[in-house]
């Protein structure tokens, strides 16, 4: 099948070319790094003995390597490390790393652009992030017998029948990796079912609890000045809202404000272009309300809209409670529960977490996070949450503990790494320190 899927992309390229340039020019999207798309990446501007070409999708993948990429600069500074990713948030997030030699957008997986790619940076080993399988390229890396790894590997049941529905695509892809390593046991299980062997397959956790690095009681006060927030004022955050959850949240927060009549919700949109639509919303529903950018020219608004990018994981410490989106309207699927854990907030979701299922499992266990369904639940949880501030401090106190139990994921990521580079990791008191840039996740 792999041939015809081969096929298929080199034919395809003829209308891709023109199609994606002008989409880039009228969204205004990844216009910087069109050609990049094309397979004109950065070539190698520098001698090195092993090059490593990681991808990682957006900004969230982008935070989960880069405890990697440090530990493996640190250990080998000689190492090339050419980084990819796909989102535009991804790539602003991406330039900012010290740890890489370039970075760009990854390729468009038909065989003239990969080739293209791959002749230019010439990997010794390919390591891509989460969910990001590329049938044509992952084959061409085998073809070559350049290995590729998978970590922080995750598939949803909503995924992986997907693939099936592909045929014996995704299973011969699943089998030219290296290895396979993933979050928990329902990803090894999909993977397996997807035609991966045993021995391709590690669990080795999620790496974004390493590099989580929540701000100091100083950056935070700091944080809730340029909010205009009181000490004393409640704060609850729905963060990575998706169309049809705003409606809702805002709702809730209606009824909320009758009884916490000081209460403010700073409300955190997925994506930025539908700050419009949700402030069209907010001002049809009668909220005193600012964005983020505007601040300075509102008093005390009650609905406070991130306009911002990049600073959700930030705007998390300024908060009593989290709400996390994308779980309350169908298909859903959720986003990470992490970050507001590592500030010890309560975390609150809707019925549809598919692609967070054994976080949550876990969150839930511990009484950390609890499930909302309609504007009525989740009005009458924030509440009782409010209102029972021990509640709240022992909340705290186990997202602790709990985030603690989870970390060392990117430790054992840079170990398989450099196995398959054939690096032998220096001793710690000859290497270099490194100026690091650090993120909050």
């Amino acid at each position: 099948m792999i041939f015809f899927y081969h096929l298929i992309s080199l034919i395809a390229t003829i209308l891709i070319v023109p199609l994606f340039s002008l989409s880039s020019v009228l969204s205004k999207h990844k216009w910087k790094g069109l050609i990049h798309h094309f397979g004109w990446v950065p070539a190698k501007n520098r001698p090195a003995k092993k090059t490593l070409w990681v991808h990682a999708l957006s900004m969230g993948e982008v935070f989960a390597a880069t405890p990697i990429l440090e530990q493996l600069r640190e250990q080998n500074r000689e190492l090339y490390i050419a980084f990819s990713v796909t989102t535009d948030s991804g790539y602003t997030t991406a330039i900012k790393l010290d740890t890489v030699d370039s970075v760009f957008f990854h390729p468009l997986d038909c065989l003239p652009f990969t080739q293209l790619a791959l002749s230019r940076i010439n990997p010794d080993l390919y390591v891509v992030t989460d969910t990001g399988f590329w049938p044509g390229l992952i084959d061409l890396l085998h073809r070559k017998s350049i290995p590729t790894l998978l970590f922080n590997g995750r598939i949803s049941q909503r995924s992986a029948k997907r693939y099936l529905r592909a045929g014996s695509l995704f299973k011969d892809t699943f089998q030219k990796f290296r290895q396979l390593c993933m979050q928990n046991t329902n990803g090894k299980k999909a993977v397996l079912a997807l035609g991966a062997q045993q021995e391709q397959i590690e669990v080795i956790g999620d790496p974004k609890y390493d590099a989580l690095q929540p701000m100091n009681n100083k950056e935070v006060q700091q944080l809730r000045k340029s909010f205009h927030l009181k000490a004393e004022t409640p704060v609850w955050i729905a963060g990575s809202t998706h169309a049809g959850e705003e409606e809702i949240i805002l709702d809730a927060h209606r009824q909320l404000l009758a009884k916490h009549p000081k209460l403010v919700v700073i409300l955190a949109p997925r994506r930025m272009e539908r700050v419009e639509e949700i402030t069209t919303l907010i001002k049809k529903k009668g909220f005193s309300f600012s964005r983020r950018s505007l601040l300075d020219h509102i008093k005390s608004p009650s609905v406070i809209l991130l306009d911002t990018m990049g600073e959700l994981a930030r705007v998390y410490s300024l908060g009593q409670i989290a709400f996390i989106g994308n779980s309350l309207v169908q298909p859903g699927g959720g986003h990470s529960l992490i970050e507001p854990l590592s500030y010890g907030l309560p975390v609150l979701h809707g019925s549809y977490v598919e692609n967070i299922g054994h976080v949550s499992e876990m969150a839930h266990r511990q009484g950390l996070a609890f499930q909302v369904t309609s504007f009525e639940t989740l009005e009458k949880k924030v509440s009782a949450l409010l209102e029972n501030k021990s509640q709240r401090l022992e909340i705290a106190e186990k997202s602790t503990i709990f985030i603690a139990q989870q970390q060392g994921a990117s430790k054992k990521m840079v170990a398989i790494i450099n196995k398959y580079l054939k690096v032998q990791s220096p001793n710690q008191n000859n290497s270099i320190p490194l100026n690091k840039t650090r993120f909050t996740v």
